[in-house]
Parts: C-alpha cells; structure tokens; sequence
C-alpha cells in the first residue's frame, strides 16, 4: 500500500500572540486580503500596563477603534506628574496636548478589543500553544500546536510577549539590560472617597520608583518598581509592599484618599529592559515585547507593540508580495527604536541625582557605565548584522 503524504492546513501568516502587537499585526493583514491565523493560548494572565499617551490617537484610528474606547468605558489621561529629581511633583496637562487626552486601560478589555477586531476583518483566530516548530525546505515554518494540531505558514510573526516562544525555538538569545521587577498592588476604591485626578503619578524613592494611575472598575494601580535582588525580603510581600509605600510620600497619600487597603496580596512580575539579540530571519519577524522590552518609565509600552505590529503586517504583506529584503528592513526599523530608547533612558535616570551611592540608581548611573554600554552596544550591533 503507498503511503500518504501528510499535508496539515496552511496559511500565509501566523502570529504567534494574541496582545496588542498580535492582534494590530492580524488586523492589518486580514484588511489586506492576506490569510492570518492568529494564535492566542487563551490563558488568562495579568496584563500590567495599562497607558495609552494622548500620541496614540494615530495608530487607534489607523487600526479603526478609537471610537469603542469610550463605549468600553476605559478611562480618559488628563495628564502626567512625577516628583522625579526632587520632592515635590512637577508635570504636564494633556490639555495642552495636540492629541488631547490619553487612556488608562482595562487592558484584557482592551486586548480582547483588539482581537474581536482582527477577527472581523477577517483574520482567523485559534485558542492554541505553540509547541515546536521547523522550517519547511521550500521556506516558511510548520507549527506544532498544543492538541496534536499542525499548521504550515509562508511567515510567522512572534508576538508573544517575554517568553518569545518562536524566536527562541529558532535559537534567539534574550539580552537583559537590567534586573528590573514590578511590585504591583490595586486598590479598591472606598464609597466615601473623593474624585482623584485622572493622571499617572511617578515618584522616586531611595531603592526604586512608584507608579500609579486610576483605573476602569474603580481601581488604583500602585506598582513599585525596583530590581529583583533589591525587591527580596525575609518577610510577608505585602507587609513589605506597605513598609515601602509608607517612604513614598505623595503615593502614600494617594492610595489613602482613594481607598482603605489592598484589594489582594500584591504581585510580582517581570519589568527587564531587553531584547533579542536578533529581530528576525527568514521568513520571520519579532513583534512587540517579544522583541524588545523598554523600562515602564516611558509609558510607551502598549503604543509601541501596535506601531510594531502595524510595521510588522506592512513587512511581511511586502514580502509575500515578493519584496525579498521587507523583513530585514522591518527588523533593522526595531534595532534603531531600541538603541533610541536606551539613550533615553539614560538620560531619564541622568535627571534623579538625590541617591547618588544608593544601588537602584548607582546602576542606572550614565557615567560610570558609558564604557562597559557601549561594548555592550557593539555586541548587540555585531549579533544583529
């Protein structure tokens, strides 16, 4: 008896993730007429970050959802503070933005937004894990997915945050630029309390910075932000969440007039700046986190995933169409955003001079580090060529 070739389902692209880089990526590809699945674990995970800067106002209307942000009922930003290199806050009102206002999120809304509108457009969407992949000898990828199912793609763009589930399969190393973690708390709004300003607050301490911001569902974020080894304590997370937020003076206050306690232990995740040592290869393109993380200091995170994903989709519709080097230029667009954000970085923490021996900032300090970054720099140039 012959045996029969095995022929899974095939596509012209795959996205692997489905958050804010995935979803805008399907979007814009499924508006083109291109086949897209669109691969989402379905798992329900903490999604921090929940800004979007007023400059967002493009890039929600390119993708065509601007409108149901106020149906949704996310929250309007009518501005940034920070008491940032000295005590007392300082900042800006949106008001005088050319954009006008900014968001404050309910991010799984936001994300499940997203995707409901790359499904309409016609993109394909598929509640399954990326298990293993290889290249196919006539180019593109076979996926294996969680379930036994495979599906072959012309392209495949890892979208899938930090893990970079694709990207480290074809053997991609991760680069971290620092140890940074989020120590997040919400709190719950109490009946009594008065209106707070809907602005994000940032305020420097000795061991790190605090952030927080109102939020959908009558919640304050309240997140410290430090590096893991600073961030370890002998005791319970949430009494040393506390002894911390007390040595913050104007969060403190904050987090008292809006509510009277935690509405759950606070949690702990991951808020590394890094980034793969490469962007892409052939016949794939890293998008959003899974290519490269940025400090939460710039409250550029969810707008520079959709910008990823929108450049993302244009690349690899570039090169079905034939456009052979739309991938490489793609990736090489990323390379030259990263090294802009760690010049700005470094010229955010040059500002705060107030604990200049203290560990959290002596490690972010631009003067003693300007050799050992730009060797680093060059390592990352030469992975990347």
């Amino acid at each position: 008896m012959q045996r029969q070739s095995f022929s899974p389902p095939s596509t012209d692209v795959v996205i692997v993730g489905g958050g804010p880089a995935g979803a805008a990526a399907a979007l814009m590809l499924a508006r083109s007429d291109i086949s897209v699945v669109l691969l989402d674990g379905g798992q329900q995970r903490l999604a921090v970050g929940e800004t979007l800067p007023p400059a967002v106002r493009p890039v929600l209307d390119s993708l065509g959802v601007r409108a149901q942000l106020t149906d949704e009922g996310h929250c309007a930003s009518v501005g940034s503070w920070s008491a940032w290199g000295s005590a007392e806050p300082w900042g800006r009102d949106f008001i005088f933005n050319r954009f006008g206002h900014g968001w404050h999120l309910d991010r799984r809304r936001f994300d499940a937004l997203l995707r409901a509108a790359a499904r309409s457009a016609g993109a394909r969407l598929a509640h399954a894990s990326l298990v293993a992949s290889e290249p196919l000898p006539a180019g593109g990828f076979r996926l294996h997915l969680a379930g036994g199912r495979h599906l072959d793609a012309r392209i495949v763009l890892d979208a899938s945050g930090r893990s970079a589930v694709f990207a480290r399969q074809r053997g991609v190393r991760r680069i971290a630029v620092d140890r940074m973690v989020a120590l997040v708390g919400y709190v719950a709004r109490r009946p009594d309390a008065g209106a707070e300003p809907a602005a994000s607050l940032v305020e420097a301490t000795s061991a790190g910075w605090w952030y927080s911001a109102p939020l959908p569902q009558d919640r304050l974020i309240v997140a410290f932000m430090t590096d893991a080894d600073l961030a370890r304590g002998g005791g319970d997370l949430t009494d040393g969440w506390l002894d911390r937020l007390a040595g913050a003076q104007h969060t403190a206050a904050r987090a008292l007039r809006f509510g009277a306690g935690l509405a759950g232990p606070p949690v702990i995740v991951s808020a590394v700046s890094g980034r793969l040592e490469r962007f892409g290869g052939a016949d794939w393109l890293a998008l959003g986190d899974a290519a490269a993380t940025q400090d939460p200091l710039s409250s550029e995170g969810i707008l520079l995933a959709m910008q990823s994903g929108i450049d993302g989709a244009l690349a690899a519709r570039q090169a079905l169409h034939g456009e052979s080097d739309a991938l490489a230029g793609a990736a090489k667009r990323r390379e030259a955003v990263w090294f802009n954000y760690l010049d700005e970085r470094d010229r955010n923490y040059a500002a705060e001079r107030r604990w200049p021996k203290a560990p959290f900032w002596q490690r972010r300090s631009p003067e003693p580090a300007q050799g050992s970054r730009h060797i680093h720099r060059t390592q990352e140039q030469r992975s990347s060529a």
